[in-house]
């Protein structure tokens, strides 16, 4: 009995901890292998009636080289692909509005649980970047957190980005 009455008055507080995914993200029990192309790229055009998307990671490993993230990127519902460590992806898309998705591929949950969303409308023809940022905040009072901002960038620091970057090939786990 008493290990059920524990059971109860922990139960709230575990559960409470567990957040659904954004609709902008895919599955979580899906995961990536991630493998680097480092040979040169450069922006492409997209396909015509298309837009195209470039996903950037950057991220500067400050801690020793023992950890470089995997992040997952979600558009509208559905898993696209993963970047690790200093990298890109793209893909197209539809004209049309679209929700973007990246999260922190990890077994921690409390590194897991977080998400960056953003949203942006289409249009044929038009190329579009993004930067994801993971980075490490410390809080005087409470210790280390890893942030990971999605945010759009220009066409020149994407020129930039994708001279420093390995496109990233990943696919999921089996």
């Amino acid at each position: 009995m008493r290990l059920f009455t524990l059971f109860l008055l922990l139960a709230p507080s575990v559960f409470s901890q567990i957040r659904p995914a954004p609709a902008s993200c895919g599955p979580p029990e899906i995961k990536f292998d991630v493998k680097p192309d480092k040979s040169p790229h450069a922006i492409a055009q997209p396909e015509p009636g298309k837009a195209l998307v470039y996903i950037f990671e950057e991220f500067e490993d400050t801690q020793g080289g023992f950890i470089i993230p995997t992040i997952r990127v979600g558009l509208n519902g559905a898993w696209v692909g993963a970047t690790r460590g200093a990298s890109f992806l793209s893909f197209s898309v539809a004209p049309g509005e679209h929700h973007l998705c990246a999260n922190w591929q990890s077994s921690a949950s409390q590194i897991s649980s977080q998400y960056s969303l953003t949203s942006f409308t289409a249009e044929s023809g038009k190329v579009y970047f993004f930067k994801i940022a993971p980075r490490v905040e410390s809080y005087h009072d409470s210790g280390n957190a890893w942030r990971k901002d999605l945010a759009p960038v220009d066409h020149d620091e994407a020129n930039y980005l994708i001279g420093i970057s390995s496109l990233s090939a990943s696919h999921p786990h089996k």
